[in-house]
């Protein structure tokens, strides 16, 4: 079973995993994450509220906009930021049969992905 692997050419986290999984000769179909971004539906799913921080990219714009530093949305409403601004989605996310994974973590990658 492949991989589906939500990214934005531009992020450095998103290069650094690529060149991992590339690494592991590891196959995986790309999806824009800007033109492209996931359904409520799917980020309804797999974002924890009660880790809603881990789901979030801080460094992107709509999270200083928001000053989402001090103060947290609710999972609702980070979703529907996240809708309108893709950016504020943290990346990678990588997808294998039922399981997600936010962010680039090499560890997390090797137990849950590879």
């Amino acid at each position: 079973m492949g991989l589906t692997f939500y990214d934005k050419t531009t992020c450095g986290t998103c290069k650094k995993a690529k060149k991992y999984l590339n690494e592991q000769n590891v196959a995986f179909e790309t999806i824009d994450i800007v033109n492209e971004p996931p359904s409520r539906e799917f980020l309804e799913k797999h974002i924890d509220e009660a880790n809603l921080k881990a789901y979030l990219n801080s460094r992107s714009k709509p999270y200083r906009e928001h000053k989402m530093s001090q103060n947290l949305p609710t999972k609702a409403e980070a979703i529907d930021i996240m809708l309108r601004d893709p950016n504020l989605i943290k990346r990678p996310i990588i997808i294998r049969g039922g399981t997600v994974v936010f962010g680039f973590n090499e560890d997390e990658y090797q137990g849950k992905l590879l």
